[in-house]
């Protein structure tokens, strides 16, 4: 069975209320269309974790823009635009990490064919990385697991971890040249 569609008018209110500074009232707008949202998000990626993100990312955008809605027009269809722009969003940038790892994969490939060095220079490097990770701060192994290991987006992980995609980014960058100087210590030792 499905829950009924809630009336424009009751957005408007708490539309209003929002842009009159009571951000409290946010929170009545996201209990009326969470369970749209969340079916347009489950839909396509068909993982809890990430239509849970999918979900509080269109939201955080829906807060961000609610200026732009006009009263009077229908809050749901407006709400579920926003929801569909964000989940483009995030395919077009799963698409191009995917893209992104694929051309690693290849040229890493490519370099390891034509290496002639000994085999065990990737084992040294291997070793050094872990040794490396095992070193990194609580937060900062976790931002590397999520990205790497569970191959989470910036967006993602932001949502997550309440920050920007860009800096989540950022640390993730910092983190990484970290590591590689760390990789470069104790290969170079």
């Amino acid at each position: 069975m499905t829950e009924p569609t809630p009336t424009t008018p009751d957005a408007d209110r708490l539309v209003a209320a929002v842009l009159a500074g009571d951000t409290a009232a946010y929170a009545g707008l996201v209990r009326m269309y969470e369970a749209e949202v969340w079916r347009i998000a489950a839909a396509l990626l068909r993982d809890r974790d990430a239509t849970e993100n999918l979900v509080q990312q269109a939201f955080l955008d829906a807060y961000a823009h609610l200026g732009q809605y006009r009263p009077g027009t229908d809050f749901g269809a407006w709400m579920r635009t926003v929801a569909r722009n964000r989940l483009r969003k995030e395919l077009r940038t799963a698409a191009r990490e995917d893209r992104r790892l694929a051309t690693y994969r290849e040229r890493l490939g490519e370099r390891l064919r034509a290496d002639d060095g000994p085999r065990d220079d990737a084992d040294e490097y291997l070793t050094a990385l872990r040794g490396c990770r095992e070193e990194l701060p609580g937060p900062d192994a976790e931002l590397i697991r999520l990205r790497y290991e569970r191959g989470l987006s910036f967006e993602a992980i932001g949502a997550r971890r309440g920050q920007t995609p860009e800096a989540v980014q950022r640390m993730v960058s910092r983190v990484r040249f970290r590591l590689r100087a760390c990789i470069e210590g104790k290969l170079g030792s």
